[in-house]
């Protein structure tokens, strides 16, 4: 046991000779990852960050870039015009579209409650192996990833089209967060085809789906379909009920009225309305200011 002690107080005396002799760096070990803001970093803190508490991620950090595919950051001046559109067609057109007489109400709390609070921007678009081209995708209702942001060059046709595509991911957050009818699930339940919708041809409106890719699962359906109800007219919701004859045309618009009842008796959500603001912003476009940051 003494043999033992007199080891011991060997290595501890060896430890604090190091000890002295080691002079300790006076540089932290963690790295200062924060980025000195921009002005683009101090437009979206006034335009999404304040009013709605969303974060528009255009650096792709790699903490957060967990893609089974290859990606590429997204330029920085399309980040700009695709912040800007999003702003104007999405988020400042639910705002629109809730707002009542009562003004003790937030017209803003809808997006505040549901919208996701991340946007995660990429400049390259996704091709599965299908040959499917994905332009946006949602991560469990916190996070909706943009693809594509580098070939947006059409402020007009891109614009609509990105716009659509929100739209059309954020029916999916609003899917889990509050479930479509169960009368809904049973109209085409066994009409979906999974991943080979791909290879399907053009007679979706017979079947009663708006079009290949709702066939693809319950859930594209109603993302597909509820997109819908927002960015298509009535007219063109009548053409689909031609096309799709007596039996198709009778489920699409079955499916068009279950929807539209759930998103007003769960959100409180008027699809007339919403679309009579989109499609007037839509036309705005034109004169939105893109290199303007100080707005």
């Amino acid at each position: 046991m003494k043999r033992i002690f007199e080891i011991l107080l060997i290595a501890a005396g060896f430890m604090m000779a190091s000890c002295k002799q080691e002079k300790l760096s006076d540089e932290s070990i963690f790295k200062d990852t924060q980025v000195e803001k921009t002005e683009f970093d101090e437009w979206l803190d006034r335009n999404y960050v304040e009013p709605y508490n969303i974060r528009f991620e255009y650096r792709m950090p790699d903490n957060e870039t967990g893609f089974s595919y290859w990606v590429t950051p997204p330029d920085v001046d399309k980040s700009i015009m695709v912040a800007k559109v999003l702003k104007h067609l999405t988020l400042e057109c639910m705002v629109e579209m809730m707002a009542t007489d009562d003004e003790e109400k937030d017209p803003s709390l809808f997006v505040k409650t549901y919208f996701p609070r991340v946007l995660f921007l990429v400049g390259c678009y996704h091709i599965s192996n299908t040959g499917a081209v994905a332009l946006a995708s949602a991560e469990n209702g916190l996070q909706i990833n943009i693809l594509g942001v580098n070939f947006f060059d059409d402020p007009m046709g891109d614009g609509v089209q990105i716009s659509g595509t929100m739209i059309h991911e954020f029916m999916h957050i609003l899917h889990a967060a509050a479930q479509v009818p169960v009368e809904f699930h049973s109209i085409t339940e066994n009409k979906y085809v999974g991943s080979i919708y791909t290879n399907l041809g053009g007679d979706y409106h017979t079947h009663g789906f708006v079009n290949n890719y709702a066939r693809s699962s319950i859930g594209e359906d109603v993302a597909v379909t509820g997109a819908a109800l927002v960015c298509e007219s009535p007219e063109t919701w009548e053409s689909w009920y031609a096309k799709g004859g007596a039996e198709g045309g009778a489920i699409l618009r079955k499916k068009h009225d279950l929807l539209k009842k759930w998103l007003y008796d769960s959100f409180g959500v008027d699809t007339d309305k919403w679309r009579e603001v989109y499609v007037r912003r839509i036309s705005e476009i034109d004169s939105i200011d893109w290199t303007n940051l100080e707005d």
